[in-house]
């Protein structure tokens, strides 16, 4: 049965430095952590906590989402557990700190993309955008112990509305070029992409990192009321931040989505010419389309569909 995303209360909590939250209707009791009793299960559990003649089991909620190490007895002092249910199970989620917050907008709640990955999607319903740039990944306690063991029948149980995209207007062909370093190694020093595919080109935002995402998938970000997967396929001690942010439009096979791509600051527009020769001699990387010889420069074609198709290790 599906249920609609609506925006009721949400219930924030930490693990180290980063911010999860669940629905306020999937917490049935919060308590602290001191009155849990140590007692490490086959099944990855922390601990038990007695509610109401029930023995509850724990798990620490960053160990499920691979984010921190696993906690000791005096660890656990200072902290909280939240108690979800499904069903008639109770579980219990420790985390370092829980806060209540005010009920956001339904404009604050959306979706996250496919792009992310199989796990992340199973994790995690959304993201709830509390102040400003500050959000939480909205969390699926249901499926939060199921994920490991049925993932290939995972299924999104909320409905979003959808969100309206539209690439930059362009009364005739016209080209955005750029140069990057977030994209696999190519022959190409610059890549092209249409610009009926680009959105815009922005500063950098910050990004919000996401347990079980593709390894391309370096965090989300937020523009204008869509929730954008930002593309790196460099190792994570290698991204190193470039001047712009262009955010683009992918094809019918990744639905239309919207990406997030780094860039360098100089970025050029060019119509379509006959003295841009196709290079056939060039080894094209299976994310573009072909090369090109523009301004006396290498240009690949970028196609953000195979792109995103390329298989990651996640």
């Amino acid at each position: 049965m599906t249920r609609a995303l609506h925006a009721d209360g949400v219930l924030c909590c930490n693990v180290g430095h980063e911010r999860y939250a669940f629905r306020s209707a999937d917490v049935r009791h919060v308590e602290r952590a001191e009155y849990m009793r140590v007692d490490r299960g086959e099944d990855g559990r922390l601990g038990t906590l007695k509610l109401g003649g029930q023995q509850v089991p724990v798990f620490a909620l960053g160990e499920v989402l691979g984010r921190s190490a696993s906690h000791d007895h005096a660890g656990v002092r200072g902290s909280h557990i939240a108690i979800t249910a499904d069903r008639s199970a109770l579980t219990g989620w420790l985390v370092d700190r829980i806060e209540r917050t005010t009920t956001p907008a339904q404009g604050d709640i959306a979706p996250l993309p496919a792009i992310i990955g199989t796990q992340a999607s199973a994790w995690f319903e959304g993201i709830v955008w509390l102040v400003g740039d500050i959000a939480a990944l909205l969390l699926a306690p249901h499926r939060l112990m199921s994920s490991a063991s049925s993932l290939e029948t995972t299924h999104h149980d909320a409905v979003f509305a959808p969100v309206q995209r539209r690439a930059m207007a362009s009364p005739e062909p016209v080209a955005v070029i750029f140069s990057t370093s977030v994209l696999p190694p190519s022959a190409a020093c610059r890549y092209a992409l249409s610009g009926r595919q680009v959105a815009a080109i922005v500063q950098p935002t910050a990004s919000i990192a996401v347990p079980g995402c593709n390894d391309y998938v370096e965090g989300i970000t937020r523009w204008q009321s869509a929730v954008v997967p930002r593309i790196d396929f460099r190792a994570p001690a290698e991204r190193t931040p470039h001047r712009r942010q262009l955010i683009a439009q992918c094809g019918a096979r990744q639905h239309g989505s919207l990406v997030a791509l780094s860039i360098d600051s100089e970025v050029t527009m060019c119509h379509p010419a006959d003295e841009h020769q196709a290079l056939p001699d060039v080894a094209c990387p299976a994310f573009a389309s072909g090369m090109f010889r523009v301004s006396g420069e290498t240009v690949a074609l970028l196609d953000l569909d195979a792109l995103l198709a390329m298989p990651s290790e996640s």
